[in-house]
């Protein structure tokens, strides 16, 4: 259930990115540079990504925006194809956020979800930390509640 929401997460953003209008930078080699902004419309006036390259790979802290304009997810890029990334109710709270890696393979790019991810409910509780090796589901904890 949680894979196939993620794979419909994935494919929307690809999908929206396939559809927006960005202004891109080069460097001197045809790699994206500096900062990147993409549109939902040609009037670039629903901002659908913000963040920045360097040398054609993804650096510091990018967010997604949903079409309404609500910030969807963050993700700080660090060294090595690790990053941190935080999903967000359309209220503002964090849904769930933990760490992924890129790992560039001779088939492609794989991305996949590693370490723990912390679940929150729409209120902000912690609702349960799920355990990831290689993208693969190992474990759930859930938190004791106090009555």
């Amino acid at each position: 259930m949680r894979n196939a929401l993620l794979i419909i997460i994935l494919a929307s953003t690809v999908a929206a990115c396939a559809a927006a209008r960005s202004a891109e930078r080069l460097d001197r080699q045809g790699q994206r540079q500096g900062r990147h902004l993409a549109y939902y419309d040609d009037a670039r006036t629903q901002l659908l990504t913000r963040g920045r390259y360097r040398h054609g790979r993804p650096v510091g802290r990018w967010r997604y925006y949903a079409l309404a304009g609500e910030l969807q997810r963050q993700e700080r890029y660090r060294r090595h194809g690790f990053s941190d990334i935080a999903y967000y109710y359309p209220g503002g709270q964090v849904a769930r956020q933990g760490r992924a890696r890129v790992v560039d393979e001779p088939s492609g790019a794989h991305f996949f979800w590693l370490g723990e991810w912390q679940h929150y409910s729409p209120a902000g509780t912690l609702d349960s930390v799920q355990l990831y090796e290689l993208g693969k589901h190992v474990s759930t904890r859930y938190p004791i509640k106090k009555q």
